[in-house]
C-alpha cells in the first residue's frame, strides 16, 4: 500500500504542469519525506537543521552545483537523501560493531540507566535508525561530497519504493563515510583540525574532525516540579560509562580503521 501510494504520488507530480517546476519539486520532496516517515525513518525539518549552530560547515557552493541547495539553504531533498545515507551507515555500523550488545548491557545493568523520552531526544537520536535505547551515531553527514553517481544511487533507491538499505548502497557508504562525516571548512577540503562539539556532561570536547562519533544518552530523571531526582548510582554510572568509553573507542577505532569517539550525553 505504501509503495502504491508512493508511485501514485509520483505520477501526480509528473502531471502537475500548471504549478511549474518549483511546485512539482516541493511536492516531490514532501512525498519523499512522507514515504520515509511511513517506513520508520525520521527526517528533520529545515528549521531543525538551521538551528544547528554548525550549519555553516555545509559546502553550499558544492551543494548548489549538485541540486542539493536552493540558494544558500539546504532543501528537503538533501535531507531525504541524507536520511537514506544515514540508514545505510547505521546498518553498516550495526553489522561490524557490537552496538546492540552494548545497548543491551546498559539496559540490563543494575545501575538503572534511563533512556531519554521521545520529547527529550536530540536531533541525532531522532534520526537514528539503529533501534537502540541508548546509542546512536552523532556525526553530521555532508552528502554534497558524494559524486553525482553516488547521489544518483541514493535517489534511485528512494524513488524505487523498494528497500532503502541495500548491499549496493552499504558498499558505497563503507567506501565514502570517512569523507562524508568529516567536518571541514568548505574552502579547505583537506582541513584536519579538531572540531568543538556542543556541551556534553558539562564539557565541550574537541574531537578530530574526521572521527566517527557515537553518542550514549545518559538521561537524568526530574520530578514534576523540574527538580533533579536523587540517584544513588550516579557516581557509579559515570565511572562505568567512562570505562566503556575508553574501551570501546579503542576497540571500534581498530575495527573501522578510523578514529572513533564516544560522547556521553
Amino acid at each position: 500500500m505504501k509503495k502504491a501510494a508512493f508511485f501514485i504520488c509520483s505520477i501526480i507530480v509528473n502531471l502537475m504542469v500548471s504549478g511549474g517546476d518549483m511546485v512539482k519539486y516541493q511536492v516531490k520532496e514532501e512525498m519523499e519525506r512522507q514515504y520515509l516517515k511511513g517506513i520508520g525513518i525520521e527526517v528533520p525539518s529545515l528549521a531543525e537543521i538551521e538551528e544547528n549552530s554548525y550549519i555553516y560547515r555545509y559546502n553550499h557552493e558544492l551543494g548548489k552545483r549538485k541540486g542539493l541547495l536552493n540558494e544558500d539553504r539546504l532543501n528537503n531533498h538533501y535531507l531525504n537523501l541524507q536520511a537514506v545515507y544515514r540508514a545505510n551507515l547505521d546498518a553498516c555500523l550495526m553489522n561490524v560493531l557490537d552496538l546492540e550488545d552494548l545497548d543491551e548491557e546498559l539496559a540490563d545493568s543494575s545501575l538503572d540507566f534511563v533512556s531519554r523520552r521521545a520529547e527529550e531526544k536530540n536531533l541525532y537520536e531522532k534520526e537514528s535508525t539503529m533501534g537502540l535505547a541508548y546509542i546512536y551515531q552523532r556525526n553530521n553527514l555532508y552528502i554534497e561530497y558524494l559524486s553525482e553517481e553516488q547521489l544518483s544511487l541514493l535517489r534511485q533507491s528512494l524513488e524505487s519504493g523498494r528497500s532503502l538499505i541495500t548491499d549496493e548502497i552499504q558498499k558505497m557508504v563503507w567506501e565514502t563515510f570517512r569523507e562524508v562525516i568529516r567536518v571541514r571548512k568548505p574552502e579547505d577540503w583537506e582541513d584536519e583540525t579538531r572540531f568543538l562539539y556542543p556541551e556534553t556532561e558539562g564539557r565541550k570536547p574537541k574531537i578530530p574532525n574526521q572521527a566517527l562519533v557515537l553518542g550514549i544518552s545518559n538521561a537524568m530523571e526530574y520530578g514534576t516540579s523540574g527538580e533533579l531526582l536523587p540517584d544513588r548510582y550516579r557516581r557509579e554510572k559515570y565511572e562505568y560509562l567512562d570505562r566503556i568509553k575508553k574501551e570501546k573507542e579503542k576497540e571500534y577505532s581498530e575495527i573501522l580503521g578510523t578514529e572513533v569517539y564516544i560522547l556521553i550525553e
